[in-house]
């Protein structure tokens, strides 16, 4: 496998890492902001940090576990991961790549961050009210979570990127005629991808500020809002019409007990929030996002 080969490969998984991850982003956003966001820079479906993400905990486990001695045992499942033969189990070995996963995951983070603030004046992402932030763009809460991502991705994920890895080097190093045909319409479709891709930033870091939010007025986006809004209404009226066949003594216990539950609760949330937040009373997710639904401009 000569480097050609190597960077379609990288090319196509890069692709599908952006892609991949703005789902993510946007669902998540979805239950941490109350509202459809674009979460990214750009107006398309893709976010480059987590096509960068995953090259390079691909990478890191690919130059640990090809360049590592022999006698160290990796986590094998398959046991012809990365060309190593047995079937292993985790190891003290593994902690290797975890850790280089999870330091080079947390400096692109910062390094991505500090770009988009300084360079564009725009936040993707606000940690400035979590404690131990540094310029607002990682935090150690965060970083925590990198660390949990490196763990799933290694023992859960990453078998299954190198059986790709090793299907796409396969697709690209056949030869045949018809093959080569394939290969070329796939490598045409890559090429236009990337060139939507690269037409997309251009404009979006151009003319960042005009970008309108396409959810705003979006019909999907609305029809779901609005189904959402009759099916709470009609729960409503059904709950309000069992509470009228509940006896008041019944009604008054039930009131007493959600009351203690509700300060209970109330309670941990402030201590959880007085431990990681510097504010706890700021809403974050109010000032992450403009009219428009699209990640706040810094003045």
């Amino acid at each position: 496998m000569d480097w050609r080969e190597i960077l379609l490969i990288y090319l196509v998984m890069f692709i599908i890492g952006c892609m991949g991850g703005y789902l993510l982003e946007v669902l998540y956003r979805r239950f941490a902001a109350k509202k459809w966001v674009n979460p990214g820079f750009m107006r398309g479906p893709w976010l480059p940090l987590y096509g960068f993400g995953l090259l390079l905990m691909f990478s890191v486990c690919f130059l640990i576990e090809t360049i590592a001695p022999a006698s160290w045992q990796f986590y094998n499942p398959m046991g012809d991961l990365f060309w190593r033969s047995g079937v292993s189990g985790g190891t003290w070995y593994d902690l290797i790549p975890l850790a280089l996963m999870a330091i080079g995951t947390i400096l692109l983070e910062l390094v991505a961050g500090i770009i988009f603030v300084n360079g564009f004046k725009v936040r993707l992402w606000d940690y400035t009210n979590f404690k131990g932030n540094i310029k607002g763009v990682i935090c150690p809460q965060f970083n925590l979570i990198w660390c949990v991502v490196a763990v799933i991705y290694y023992y859960g994920i990453n078998p299954f990127i190198f059986s790709f890895f090793e299907m796409l080097s396969s697709f690209f190093t056949v030869g045949d005629s018809s093959s080569l045909i394939t290969e070329f319409f796939v490598i045409f479709g890559i090429g236009i991808l990337y060139g939507v891709m690269l037409i997309d930033w251009i404009n979006s870091a151009g003319l960042f500020h005009k970008i309108v939010k396409f959810t705003k007025n979006n019909p999907v986006a609305l029809t779901y809002e609005k189904l959402r809004e009759e099916m709470k209404e009609k729960k409503d009226e059904t709950v309000n019409k069992l509470s009228e066949l509940v006896p008041q003594a019944v009604k008054a216990k039930l009131a007493k007990e959600e009351e203690k539950s509700k300060k209970t609760k109330e309670k941990a949330t402030n201590w959880f929030k007085k431990l990681i937040y510097i504010d706890p009373d700021r809403d974050v997710s109010a000032d992450e996002y403009d009219e428009n639904g699209r990640p706040s401009k810094i003045e």
